[in-house]
């Protein structure tokens, strides 16, 4: 857009300033001073209008896509979602108090000896019944257990878990990191996502408004040609051949403005706007992408900016950690109980129904002895594990350094690129310049003039696909290196 600005500024003034030399020296009796005044107002409407209208910076349009993005939502709540699942990892280094409690109604009262039988037994070693009736009570060793209630208040410590409660904390915590880490990768993810679209958009915006110069030039054209087919000075052929060139560049200009309107929904798709949002990217300076020397930095600083690599390191780190607890189910255990339980009827003071109860402490250990080569297996596995991540950390370097390669590479010659494009653009320029000219002094034919015109174009798309280039490559090359983007 800015190389655009600068051509259609320079372009239009050069044009205007040779009809109006032209028309002054052919037609100096009869040149008519509104014409300039016509010109100099149309060229203020349109700068004004230009001025006037709402544009939007490359950073408002990553803000937007920061703020509405529904992968980066995601990503924050997977952030607090680890976050509270390190806070619960916490909770295992103090004691868990729990509380037990049971209650039922029996039908049935608890006898412990058959009344009838025992008196019978004794009938029978010739005592009476009836001293049999007042020895032996119907309720003898009967108890009342309609209702039975029992509860337990238990307060349990870790004392030493082999390890476990450690490698839980380190593995929540290295969760909680890695979270962040990927909510990062994501907000990479989408500002490459917004700033392709948005240089789509400047790169498409220029060639719409190139687009409408061209349709000028060969407006121009066909309304000199009109003329002199007017004056039988040219052919109907030739003005048709005009006409034909006409036709093909409003067709290209359709083709850009449908263009740009689809990128324009698209970036505004990215930006969490509604997709109709009208607004206009913000015209670029030329200077500031223009080739530049790279900073040069050194790579163990570029793999300590690198996200992915960061989130390598937390993947080794849980590694680590997920082998530490297999490796405590290999190891005893020791945790302190302490218990307070309550029970109806009880037993504490023979026979009663009343709520009683009492305090119990002891400690428990257990001691893993054979499992048939279970846990030994998943100790290997998780050895295994902690290996791949150490590989994968060395591809990700190399991946990195060929990146940064890369990516100074492409700077490079897309810097090279632009220069010999300028240096395309200067020349088209003066040519078409020289061509209009000649062509308005009747000294070249108007084939040579659709000639220069088309060079201009093509010149002028390629200095903008250029300038584009170089800004896309500065920013791939600031993400190679790790320095943020906004």
């Amino acid at each position: 857009m800015a190389v655009l600005a600068s051509v259609r500024a320079a372009f239009s003034i050069s044009i205007i300033a040779v009809r109006i030399e032209y028309c002054m020296n052919k037609h100096r009796d009869l040149f008519d001073c509104h014409f300039v005044v016509w010109c100099v107002v149309l060229w203020h409407i349109v700068a004004s209008s230009h001025a006037l209208a709402q544009v939007v910076p490359l950073d408002s349009c990553r803000l937007w896509a920061l703020r509405n993005n529904k992968s980066l939502q995601i990503a924050h709540k997977l952030v607090q979602q680890s976050g509270d699942m390190r806070r619960a990892a916490q909770g295992a280094y103090l004691p868990g108090i729990d509380f037990i409690g049971t209650y039922f109604y029996n039908e049935k009262n608890t006898r412990l000896i058959d009344v009838d039988k025992l008196r019978t037994a004794i009938t029978d070693w010739g005592v009476p019944a009836a001293w049999v009736s007042a020895l032996v009570p119907n309720d003898l060793l009967a108890f009342d257990t309609h209702q039975v209630a029992w509860g337990a208040l238990t307060v349990t410590q870790p004392i030493y878990m082999g390890g476990k409660i450690v490698a839980l904390n380190d593995m929540a915590s290295a969760a909680e990191r890695l979270s962040i880490s990927q909510k990062e990768l994501v907000e990479r993810d989408v500002i490459d996502a917004v700033d392709d679209a948005y240089w789509l958009v400047v790169a498409l915006e220029s060639k719409y408004e190139l687009a409408k110069l061209y349709v000028q030039l060969v407006d121009s054209l066909h309304s000199d040609m009109s003329e002199l087919i007017a004056e039988g000075i040219a052919t109907k052929s030739e003005g048709l051949a005009v006409a034909v060139a006409k036709n093909e560049a409003e067709v290209l200009l359709s083709q850009s403005d449908h263009g740009l309107s689809l990128a324009r929904m698209v970036l505004a798709q990215l930006c969490g706007l509604p997709i109709d949002t009208v607004f206009e990217v913000q015209e670029v300076a030329l200077q500031l992408y223009e080739p530049m020397g790279l900073v040069s930095y050194g790579m163990s600083g570029v793999y300590h900016r690198r996200e992915e690599l960061n989130s390598l390191y937390i993947l080794s780190e849980m590694a680590q950690a997920q082998r530490r607890l297999v490796l405590s189910d290999m190891l005893p255990t020791v945790a302190l109980v302490g218990m307070y339980q309550v029970g109806m009827p009880n037993l504490y003071n023979g026979f009663s129904t009343d709520l009683d109860g009492m305090f119990s402490v002891g400690v428990v250990l257990r001691v893993p002895i054979f499992h048939w080569g279970t846990n030994y297996y998943r100790y290997k596995a998780a050895g295994a594990a902690v290996t791949i991540a150490h590989i994968e950390i060395e591809a990700a370097k190399e991946r990195i350094d060929l990146q940064v390669s890369e990516a100074r590479y492409r700077y490079d010659e897309a810097g090279r690129t632009y220069r010999m494009y300028a240096k395309n653009m200067e020349q088209a320029e003066l040519n078409l310049r020289n061509a209009q000219y000649a062509f308005d002094e009747g000294v070249l034919n108007y084939t040579q003039l659709m000639a220069a015109q088309v060079a201009w174009r093509q010149a002028a798309s390629e200095l903008i696909d250029a300038q584009i280039a170089i800004a896309v490559a500065y920013d791939s090359y600031k993400q190679a290196v790790g320095l943020p983007l906004y």
